[in-house]
């Protein structure tokens, strides 16, 4: 056999071994899954429960049915279900009033304050998870015992509302 053949011969066999071993040269490597979990989002939800009106301590059945004369206080009672749910969940829970279409004898009544409470305390501006649950809404209105112009008017308060808007996150 000559040179040429023999390089040639050994050029070929190398390709082959290189080939056969994957073209790599005894290069070891491995793989591992990270294994990060899942990531679960939170949940921020608002409920509310049917209300009741009350005069003078006393529940009102059918306040469509009622007839509010001038002096008079009407109370009405609402529980709000509050659902936060994230490790650094906040929210701020607000109420919007008689809006001013409300048409009828907006301007004869007077609007005692709301409170908000939650377990027989205040409700705090910023809420977290520890706020889930029960909410309960309580506001009243007057109709001015001076006010003699509002006869067979009525008031459409379906426009009020609860609102539950998570606040930005503390970086």
């Amino acid at each position: 056999m000559n040179k040429m053949t023999k390089g040639a011969l050994a050029t070929g066999l190398g390709v082959a071994l290189l080939i056969g071993g994957g073209g790599t040269l005894a290069v070891w490597n491995d793989t591992a899954q990270a294994n990060a979990g899942t990531i679960a989002a939170g949940d921020l939800k608002l409920a509310a429960d049917p209300g009741t009106w009350t005069v003078n301590g006393q529940k009102i059945t059918d306040i469509k049915a009622y007839k509010i004369v001038p002096g008079q206080t009407l109370t009405f009672t609402q529980n709000v279900n509050v659902t936060l749910v994230g490790d650094a969940m906040k929210a701020k829970f607000e109420y919007n009033g008689i809006p001013s279409s409300a048409g009828g004898f907006v301007n004869t009544l007077k609007l005692g304050a709301v409170t908000v409470t939650q377990n027989g305390k205040a409700l705090p501006a910023e809420l977290t998870a520890a706020n889930n649950g029960t909410v309960t809404v309580t506001g009243s209105v007057t109709f001015d015992a001076n006010l003699r112009d509002a006869t067979n008017a009525s008031l459409d308060l379906s426009g009020i509302g609860y609102t539950l808007t998570q606040l930005p996150v503390s970086k």
